[in-house]
Protein backbone atom coordinates (compact mmCIF):
# COMPACT_ATOMS: atom_id res chain seq x y z
CA UNK A 1 0.00 0.00 0.00
CA UNK A 2 1.29 3.33 -1.01
CA UNK A 3 -0.15 6.35 0.40
CA UNK A 4 -0.54 9.62 -1.52
CA UNK A 5 1.19 12.95 0.00
CA UNK A 6 -0.96 15.17 1.71
CA UNK A 7 0.50 19.03 1.47
CA UNK A 8 4.20 19.46 2.44
CA UNK A 9 3.84 16.20 4.90
CA UNK A 10 5.62 12.98 3.94
CA UNK A 11 3.15 10.02 3.90
CA UNK A 12 3.76 6.61 4.77
CA UNK A 13 1.66 3.53 4.60
CA UNK A 14 3.36 2.27 8.37
CA UNK A 15 6.12 4.33 10.39
CA UNK A 16 8.01 2.10 12.69
CA UNK A 17 9.73 3.45 15.05
CA UNK A 18 12.55 1.73 16.10
CA UNK A 19 14.91 -0.76 13.60
CA UNK A 20 15.34 -4.13 15.98
CA UNK A 21 14.17 -7.26 14.71
CA UNK A 22 10.73 -7.04 16.06
CA UNK A 23 10.33 -3.67 13.78
CA UNK A 24 12.36 -5.00 10.86
CA UNK A 25 10.77 -8.07 10.78
CA UNK A 26 6.95 -6.33 10.61
CA UNK A 27 8.92 -3.89 7.83
CA UNK A 28 9.76 -7.36 5.32
CA UNK A 29 6.13 -8.61 6.10
CA UNK A 30 4.48 -4.95 5.26
CA UNK A 31 6.91 -4.65 2.40
CA UNK A 32 6.52 -8.03 0.87
CA UNK A 33 2.72 -7.19 0.50
CA UNK A 34 3.25 -3.71 -1.06
CA UNK A 35 3.01 -1.90 1.59
CA UNK A 36 5.35 1.66 1.87
CA UNK A 37 7.68 1.30 4.89
CA UNK A 38 9.82 3.44 6.85
CA UNK A 39 12.01 2.46 10.26
CA UNK A 40 13.49 5.22 12.31
CA UNK A 41 16.18 4.16 14.15
CA UNK A 42 17.61 6.45 16.50
CA UNK A 43 21.37 4.67 16.45
CA UNK A 44 23.17 3.92 13.46
CA UNK A 45 24.95 0.73 12.72
CA UNK A 46 24.53 -2.55 14.52
CA UNK A 47 26.01 -3.78 17.95
CA UNK A 48 28.24 -6.88 17.86
CA UNK A 49 26.83 -7.16 21.43
CA UNK A 50 23.94 -9.56 21.25
CA UNK A 51 21.82 -10.93 24.16
CA UNK A 52 18.93 -12.58 22.48
CA UNK A 53 20.59 -15.97 21.09
CA UNK A 54 17.44 -18.39 20.37
CA UNK A 55 14.77 -18.14 17.49
CA UNK A 56 12.13 -20.77 18.99
CA UNK A 57 9.97 -22.26 16.16
CA UNK A 58 7.37 -20.12 16.38
CA UNK A 59 9.87 -17.33 15.24
CA UNK A 60 12.02 -19.34 12.59
CA UNK A 61 8.45 -19.60 11.29
CA UNK A 62 8.12 -15.67 11.14
CA UNK A 63 11.38 -15.10 9.52
CA UNK A 64 10.73 -17.88 6.76
CA UNK A 65 8.07 -15.97 5.85
CA UNK A 66 9.84 -12.80 5.33
CA UNK A 67 11.67 -14.89 3.20
CA UNK A 68 15.37 -15.65 5.09
CA UNK A 69 14.70 -19.69 5.79
CA UNK A 70 17.68 -20.37 3.73
CA UNK A 71 19.80 -18.18 5.88
CA UNK A 72 18.59 -19.36 8.74
CA UNK A 73 19.73 -22.65 7.91
CA UNK A 74 22.99 -21.69 6.56
CA UNK A 75 24.19 -19.54 9.70
CA UNK A 76 22.62 -20.59 12.67
CA UNK A 77 23.04 -23.51 14.88
CA UNK A 78 20.49 -26.08 15.55
CA UNK A 79 19.55 -26.85 19.37
CA UNK A 80 18.00 -30.45 19.07
CA UNK A 81 17.87 -31.57 22.94
CA UNK A 82 18.82 -30.46 26.26
CA UNK A 83 20.18 -31.71 29.28
CA UNK A 84 19.95 -31.21 32.85
CA UNK A 85 23.60 -31.65 35.07
CA UNK A 86 23.85 -31.87 38.66
CA UNK A 87 27.02 -32.43 40.63
CA UNK A 88 28.58 -33.95 37.73
CA UNK A 89 25.56 -36.34 36.56
CA UNK A 90 22.96 -36.16 34.03
CA UNK A 91 19.68 -35.67 36.08
CA UNK A 92 17.35 -34.64 32.81
CA UNK A 93 16.67 -34.66 29.16
CA UNK A 94 14.67 -32.85 26.41
CA UNK A 95 14.24 -33.88 22.90
CA UNK A 96 13.14 -31.69 20.64
CA UNK A 97 12.58 -34.10 17.98
CA UNK A 98 9.10 -34.36 19.06
CA UNK A 99 7.91 -31.03 18.23
CA UNK A 100 5.46 -30.61 15.68
CA UNK A 101 6.30 -28.77 12.26
CA UNK A 102 9.63 -28.33 10.15
CA UNK A 103 11.55 -26.71 12.79
CA UNK A 104 12.23 -29.77 15.81
CA UNK A 105 14.72 -26.85 17.72
CA UNK A 106 15.71 -23.73 18.64
CA UNK A 107 17.67 -22.13 16.53
CA UNK A 108 20.73 -20.47 18.08
CA UNK A 109 21.61 -17.15 15.97
CA UNK A 110 22.80 -14.25 17.81
CA UNK A 111 20.88 -11.19 17.37
CA UNK A 112 23.28 -9.01 15.10
CA UNK A 113 23.02 -11.94 13.07
CA UNK A 114 19.30 -11.76 12.20
CA UNK A 115 19.19 -8.03 12.07
CA UNK A 116 21.61 -7.99 9.58
CA UNK A 117 19.61 -10.69 7.58
CA UNK A 118 16.64 -8.72 8.39
CA UNK A 119 17.87 -5.44 7.16
CA UNK A 120 19.60 -6.88 4.05
CA UNK A 121 16.25 -8.20 2.48
CA UNK A 122 14.61 -5.40 3.62
CA UNK A 123 16.91 -3.49 2.11
CA UNK A 124 16.23 -5.72 -1.51
CA UNK A 125 12.53 -4.95 -1.08
CA UNK A 126 12.86 -1.23 -0.64
CA UNK A 127 16.16 0.68 -0.41
CA UNK A 128 14.86 3.74 1.23
CA UNK A 129 13.10 1.75 3.96
CA UNK A 130 15.26 2.75 6.89
CA UNK A 131 15.94 5.75 7.81
CA UNK A 132 19.09 5.46 10.53
CA UNK A 133 19.81 8.49 12.79
CA UNK A 134 16.03 9.09 13.27
CA UNK A 135 14.95 9.98 16.58
CA UNK A 136 11.17 9.87 17.56
CA UNK A 137 10.18 13.46 18.83
CA UNK A 138 6.17 13.03 19.09
CA UNK A 139 2.99 12.80 17.87
CA UNK A 140 0.96 15.94 16.49
CA UNK A 141 -2.91 14.27 15.88
CA UNK A 142 -4.62 11.22 14.31
CA UNK A 143 -7.11 11.72 12.16
CA UNK A 144 -9.76 8.55 10.91
CA UNK A 145 -7.13 8.04 8.43
CA UNK A 146 -3.81 8.68 9.44
CA UNK A 147 -1.63 9.86 12.44
CA UNK A 148 0.55 12.62 12.34
CA UNK A 149 4.26 12.85 13.95
CA UNK A 150 7.80 14.02 14.09
CA UNK A 151 10.84 12.82 13.93
CA UNK A 152 14.39 14.32 14.20
CA UNK A 153 17.85 13.36 11.95
CA UNK A 154 20.88 14.73 10.34
CA UNK A 155 18.44 17.23 8.49
CA UNK A 156 16.45 19.20 11.40
CA UNK A 157 12.90 17.85 12.49
CA UNK A 158 10.73 16.44 10.11
CA UNK A 159 6.62 16.17 10.39
CA UNK A 160 5.48 13.35 9.03
CA UNK A 161 2.27 11.50 8.29
CA UNK A 162 1.42 7.62 7.62
CA UNK A 163 -1.66 5.40 7.91
CA UNK A 164 -0.27 4.13 11.00
CA UNK A 165 2.98 4.68 13.58
CA UNK A 166 4.08 1.34 14.80
CA UNK A 167 6.56 1.77 18.48
CA UNK A 168 8.79 -1.03 18.44
CA UNK A 169 11.60 0.93 19.94
CA UNK A 170 12.48 -1.25 23.05
CA UNK A 171 11.52 -1.03 27.10
CA UNK A 172 12.32 2.58 27.33
CA UNK A 173 9.40 3.49 24.57
CA UNK A 174 9.37 6.67 23.47
CA UNK A 175 6.00 6.15 21.71
CA UNK A 176 4.89 4.30 24.60
CA UNK A 177 5.57 7.11 26.72
CA UNK A 178 4.34 9.45 24.43
CA UNK A 179 0.85 7.69 24.15
CA UNK A 180 0.63 7.88 27.49
CA UNK A 181 0.34 3.82 28.26
CA UNK A 182 1.81 2.43 31.60
CA UNK A 183 4.38 0.46 31.87
CA UNK A 184 3.22 -2.06 35.11
CA UNK A 185 5.41 -4.55 36.90
CA UNK A 186 8.57 -5.10 38.71
CA UNK A 187 11.84 -5.57 38.80
CA UNK A 188 12.99 -8.79 39.95
CA UNK A 189 15.78 -10.02 42.11
CA UNK A 190 18.02 -12.48 39.58
CA UNK A 191 20.84 -11.08 37.95
CA UNK A 192 23.40 -13.31 35.81
CA UNK A 193 26.82 -12.71 34.11
CA UNK A 194 26.85 -14.29 30.57
CA UNK A 195 29.48 -14.49 27.77
CA UNK A 196 30.69 -16.37 24.82
CA UNK A 197 33.53 -18.77 24.18
CA UNK A 198 34.95 -20.91 22.34
CA UNK A 199 33.58 -24.89 22.38
CA UNK A 200 35.03 -26.90 24.34
CA UNK A 201 32.10 -29.12 26.11
CA UNK A 202 32.12 -31.17 22.93
CA UNK A 203 27.89 -30.73 22.45
CA UNK A 204 27.93 -29.26 19.53
CA UNK A 205 23.95 -28.85 19.14
CA UNK A 206 23.43 -29.53 23.00
CA UNK A 207 22.23 -26.90 25.64
CA UNK A 208 23.22 -27.93 28.83
CA UNK A 209 21.95 -26.81 32.67
CA UNK A 210 23.80 -27.04 35.78
CA UNK A 211 21.61 -26.94 38.66
CA UNK A 212 23.70 -26.84 41.52
CA UNK A 213 23.20 -25.25 44.75
CA UNK A 214 24.98 -21.66 44.27
CA UNK A 215 22.92 -21.22 41.74
CA UNK A 216 22.26 -22.18 37.87
CA UNK A 217 24.82 -22.33 34.99
CA UNK A 218 23.23 -22.35 31.54
CA UNK A 219 25.56 -23.10 28.25
CA UNK A 220 24.18 -23.33 24.60
CA UNK A 221 25.96 -23.73 21.56
CA UNK A 222 26.37 -20.80 18.95
CA UNK A 223 27.41 -20.77 15.45
CA UNK A 224 31.31 -20.11 14.74
CA UNK A 225 32.59 -22.56 16.97
CA UNK A 226 31.10 -20.31 20.15
CA UNK A 227 29.44 -21.36 23.20
CA UNK A 228 27.41 -18.85 25.25
CA UNK A 229 27.77 -19.56 28.88
CA UNK A 230 25.10 -17.54 31.39
CA UNK A 231 25.60 -18.37 35.49
CA UNK A 232 23.11 -16.70 37.81
CA UNK A 233 24.78 -14.75 40.82
CA UNK A 234 24.49 -15.97 44.06
CA UNK A 235 24.88 -14.30 47.38
CA UNK A 236 27.28 -11.93 47.85
CA UNK A 237 28.58 -11.72 44.08
CA UNK A 238 28.18 -8.99 42.01
CA UNK A 239 28.36 -7.93 38.43
CA UNK A 240 32.57 -7.82 38.86
CA UNK A 241 32.77 -11.76 39.11
CA UNK A 242 35.12 -13.50 37.20
CA UNK A 243 33.07 -15.81 34.96
CA UNK A 244 35.28 -18.49 33.79
CA UNK A 245 35.92 -18.75 37.62
CA UNK A 246 32.61 -19.31 38.14
CA UNK A 247 31.65 -21.73 35.57
CA UNK A 248 34.89 -23.71 36.77
CA UNK A 249 33.73 -23.71 40.30
CA UNK A 250 30.11 -24.89 39.76
CA UNK A 251 30.26 -27.10 36.84
CA UNK A 252 33.93 -28.60 36.63
CA UNK A 253 34.05 -26.61 32.75
CA UNK A 254 36.80 -24.72 31.80
CA UNK A 255 36.69 -21.97 29.53
CA UNK A 256 39.47 -20.28 27.62
CA UNK A 257 39.16 -16.75 29.74
CA UNK A 258 41.61 -15.14 26.80
CA UNK A 259 39.44 -16.04 24.02
CA UNK A 260 35.88 -14.51 25.17
CA UNK A 261 34.50 -12.81 22.27
CA UNK A 262 31.86 -10.80 24.57
CA UNK A 263 31.38 -10.44 27.95
CA UNK A 264 27.77 -8.48 29.85
CA UNK A 265 25.35 -8.38 32.65
CA UNK A 266 21.92 -8.48 33.01
CA UNK A 267 19.15 -7.88 35.19
CA UNK A 268 15.43 -9.36 35.14
CA UNK A 269 12.03 -7.72 35.27
CA UNK A 270 8.23 -8.45 34.32
CA UNK A 271 6.56 -5.56 32.93
CA UNK A 272 3.28 -4.97 30.48
CA UNK A 273 2.06 -2.19 29.17
CA UNK A 274 -1.73 -0.92 29.93
CA UNK A 275 -2.57 -0.64 26.12
CA UNK A 276 -0.76 -1.37 23.31
CA UNK A 277 -3.58 0.37 20.69
CA UNK A 278 -4.67 3.90 20.62
CA UNK A 279 -6.04 5.20 17.70
CA UNK A 280 -3.61 4.40 14.63
CA UNK A 281 -0.37 3.64 17.29
CA UNK A 282 0.37 0.26 17.81
CA UNK A 283 2.89 -0.65 20.44
CA UNK A 284 4.78 -3.56 19.48
CA UNK A 285 8.13 -6.25 21.14
CA UNK A 286 9.26 -4.94 24.03
CA UNK A 287 8.09 -1.24 23.80
CA UNK A 288 4.55 -3.31 24.65
CA UNK A 289 6.57 -6.20 27.35
CA UNK A 290 9.25 -6.65 29.08
CA UNK A 291 10.11 -10.55 30.06
CA UNK A 292 13.38 -11.76 31.67
CA UNK A 293 15.88 -13.14 28.90
CA UNK A 294 16.13 -16.52 30.81
CA UNK A 295 14.11 -19.11 28.23
CA UNK A 296 14.56 -16.61 25.39
CA UNK A 297 11.14 -15.68 24.89
CA UNK A 298 11.06 -12.05 24.27
CA UNK A 299 12.08 -11.51 20.91
CA UNK A 300 10.10 -14.68 19.88
CA UNK A 301 6.98 -13.48 20.94
CA UNK A 302 7.54 -9.92 19.92
CA UNK A 303 8.04 -11.18 16.02
CA UNK A 304 4.85 -13.43 16.43
CA UNK A 305 3.03 -9.89 17.44
CA UNK A 306 4.80 -8.52 14.16
CA UNK A 307 3.57 -11.44 12.04
CA UNK A 308 -0.03 -11.45 13.27
CA UNK A 309 -0.27 -7.47 13.22
CA UNK A 310 1.14 -7.90 9.51
CA UNK A 311 -1.70 -9.45 8.58
CA UNK A 312 -4.68 -7.41 10.03
CA UNK A 313 -3.06 -4.26 8.66
CA UNK A 314 -2.64 -6.04 5.34
CA UNK A 315 -6.26 -7.36 5.51
CA UNK A 316 -7.49 -3.54 6.27
CA UNK A 317 -7.91 -3.43 9.71
CA UNK A 318 -8.87 0.15 10.81
CA UNK A 319 -8.46 1.51 14.55
CA UNK A 320 -12.53 0.91 15.05
CA UNK A 321 -13.44 -2.17 13.89
CA UNK A 322 -12.44 -4.09 17.10
CA UNK A 323 -9.55 -6.39 15.07
CA UNK A 324 -6.71 -4.34 17.03
CA UNK A 325 -8.21 -4.72 20.15
CA UNK A 326 -8.67 -8.37 20.16
CA UNK A 327 -4.58 -8.16 18.84
CA UNK A 328 -4.05 -6.37 22.17
CA UNK A 329 -5.58 -9.05 24.14
CA UNK A 330 -4.06 -11.85 22.72
CA UNK A 331 -0.35 -10.44 22.87
CA UNK A 332 -0.48 -8.98 26.56
CA UNK A 333 -2.56 -12.32 27.66
CA UNK A 334 0.69 -14.48 25.64
CA UNK A 335 2.99 -11.90 27.57
CA UNK A 336 1.19 -12.64 31.05
CA UNK A 337 1.95 -15.94 30.14
CA UNK A 338 5.39 -16.06 29.28
CA UNK A 339 6.18 -14.13 32.17
CA UNK A 340 5.01 -17.16 34.38
CA UNK A 341 7.15 -18.95 32.69
CA UNK A 342 10.25 -17.11 33.15
CA UNK A 343 9.62 -16.80 36.78
CA UNK A 344 9.27 -20.36 36.55
CA UNK A 345 12.57 -20.67 34.80
CA UNK A 346 14.32 -18.69 37.51
CA UNK A 347 13.18 -20.31 40.37
CA UNK A 348 14.18 -23.29 39.48
CA UNK A 349 17.88 -21.71 38.99
CA UNK A 350 18.09 -19.33 42.45
CA UNK A 351 20.44 -20.75 44.76
CA UNK A 352 19.32 -23.22 47.60
CA UNK A 353 20.29 -24.86 50.55
CA UNK A 354 22.79 -27.82 49.84
CA UNK A 355 21.10 -30.01 51.51
CA UNK A 356 17.96 -29.21 49.40
CA UNK A 357 20.00 -29.85 45.88
CA UNK A 358 18.96 -33.69 45.79
CA UNK A 359 15.21 -33.31 46.63
CA UNK A 360 15.02 -31.18 43.92
CA UNK A 361 17.22 -33.21 41.78
CA UNK A 362 14.98 -36.06 42.50
CA UNK A 363 11.76 -34.04 41.34
CA UNK A 364 13.60 -32.75 37.91
CA UNK A 365 14.27 -36.82 37.10
CA UNK A 366 10.96 -38.06 38.06
CA UNK A 367 9.72 -35.52 35.79
CA UNK A 368 11.60 -36.16 33.12
CA UNK A 369 11.43 -39.86 33.18
CA UNK A 370 7.66 -39.58 32.43
CA UNK A 371 7.31 -38.97 28.35
CA UNK A 372 4.59 -36.81 28.76
CA UNK A 373 5.39 -34.54 30.66
CA UNK A 374 8.98 -34.10 29.12
CA UNK A 375 7.14 -33.45 25.63
CA UNK A 376 5.26 -31.52 27.30
CA UNK A 377 7.84 -29.42 28.71
CA UNK A 378 9.34 -29.43 25.72
CA UNK A 379 6.77 -27.73 23.85
CA UNK A 380 6.60 -24.77 26.72
CA UNK A 381 10.10 -24.54 26.59
CA UNK A 382 10.05 -23.83 22.63
CA UNK A 383 6.71 -21.88 22.54
CA UNK A 384 5.44 -24.60 20.41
Amino acid sequence: MTARAKGAKIMDGAAIIGGGPVGLGLAVLLAQQGWTVRVFERRRGISAHSRAIGLHPPAQRVLARAGLAAQLAEQGTAIRRGVGISNGRQIAELDFSSLPGPYPYVLALPEHQTMTLLRDRLRELDPQALAEGHEFHGIEGQSRESIRFTVAGPGGVQTREASWLIGADGVQSAVRAELGAGFRGRQLPDRYLMGDFPESTGWPQTAALFIESQGIVESFPLPQGLRRWVARLGRGQSVDTDLPTLIRARTGHRVDAQACTMRSSFATANRRATRMVQGRAVLLGDAAHQISPIGGQGMCLGLIGAAQLAELLASGAGPEDGQLQQFQARQLKAARQAGLKAHLNMALGRPVAPWLLPARNLLFSAAAGNRTVRDTVARSFTMT
